[in-house]
């Protein structure tokens, strides 16, 4: 009996020890944790941490700072004057606030603006400027679910400007794809975890570069045959596209069904796509190209204006050591009379 009234004694002891060991360690991790934004270099840029503070709006920060992490927040909107300080930001991670509203003027002042994660909101609409910002080459939209209810009817300008690489719309509740209209430098888009219920060909053949595009998850509200020309097509232009289970494209019932004949349509728009893809680079390669060349002759320039200046100041100074030199050398008047008293005492 005494044995076991011990045994239940240090059991009380040993879960009371374990249960007050472990408060302490979640207190020393919540005092650990950051109250305020902390400055950091990262990828060679000056960065703002700001992430997990719950913060409600973006605080005064330092200027100059290229890289900002103001994800897991309580930020709700985004307005002209939200980031209208900050124009040299390259990286913007606002994912996990609760983001509803960016008006149209919020990001524009962001010209140099690479990465864009506003994962994780509550996002209804996407302003135009989003997609005329001329820098941005990823975005991140993952895990809106109201999105789809502005998504279709979506008015943007086009083409887009924004030169776009990577593009995320999975987990957003999308039926059917947005018009984009092209997009011929964009090589990753992930569709993934939406409930599709078409694959319009002509929406791949916009985005002619394109070398993965992620539908897990996204397929199963498709009859499968009507999945048959966009999976040709992907074949067709070596589009690797991902799926979680490839078990019904490998059915007898798939392999039966139709092949749609429209794949000439598809090409003009696809080269025409990659018509505008070539323009832009020719373009890129021309202004690098002059650039070089300007460089090269402003190198010159200086170099030559500096060599110029060089010689330049070798002649004065040669000329002002000349001229002190003949100051020396010159006799003074007294030095001539003396000079002719000799002369005429020895003619004498």
């Amino acid at each position: 009996m005494m044995n076991r009234i011990n045994s239940l004694i240090v059991a009380v002891i040993v879960h009371i020890v374990c249960t007050l060991a472990k408060e302490l360690t979640e207190i020393e991790a919540l005092a650990s944790k950051p109250t305020r934004c902390i400055y950091e270099y990262a990828y060679e840029m000056y960065g703002a941490q700001c992430s997990g503070l719950r913060l409600s709006k973006i605080p005064s920060l330092r200027g100059g700072i290229e890289i900002l992490d103001f994800s897991d927040n309580k930020l709700q909107e985004l307005h002209a004057d939200t980031l209208s300080s900050y124009t040299s930001i390259k990286f913007l991670y606002l994912a996990d606030n609760q983001i509803y509203l960016i008006e149209e003027d919020a990001l524009p002042p962001l010209s140099s603006l690479q990465i864009l994660d506003l994962s994780n909101n509550v996002i209804l609409n996407l302003p135009n400027s989003i997609f005329q910002l001329p820098s941005l080459r990823s975005l991140y939209l993952r895990g809106n679910p109201l999105l789809h209810m502005r998504l279709s009817n979506l008015n943007i300008q086009k083409p887009i400007k924004a030169p776009l690489e990577i593009l995320d719309i999975s987990d957003c509740k999308i039926k059917e794809l947005p018009n984009w209209g092209f997009l011929p430098q964009m090589v990753i888009y992930n569709i993934s975890h939406n409930p599709l219920i078409k694959l319009d060909v002509k929406h791949f053949a916009e985005i002619c570069n394109l070398g993965k595009v992620d539908l897990t998850e996204s397929l199963y509200a498709m009859k499968l045959c009507s999945l048959k020309p966009a999976i040709s097509w992907f074949h067709d232009k070596r589009i690797f596209y991902q799926l979680g289970d490839y078990t019904r494209l490998n059915s007898k019932e798939y392999e039966y069904c139709p092949r749609t004949n429209d794949t000439a349509i598809y090409n003009a728009t696809y080269h025409r796509c990659k018509a505008d893809y070539l323009e832009v680079q020719n373009i890129r390669r021309s202004r690098r190209t002059w650039l070089t060349i300007g460089g090269g002759l402003a190198g010159f320039l200086v170099g030559f204006i500096l060599l110029l200046y060089i010689m330049h100041r070798h002649n004065v100074a040669h000329t002002k050591s000349r001229s002190e030199k003949l100051k020396k050398h010159t006799p003074t008047n007294d030095g001539d009379r003396n000079a002719s008293t000799v002369l005429l005492n020895n003619v004498s």
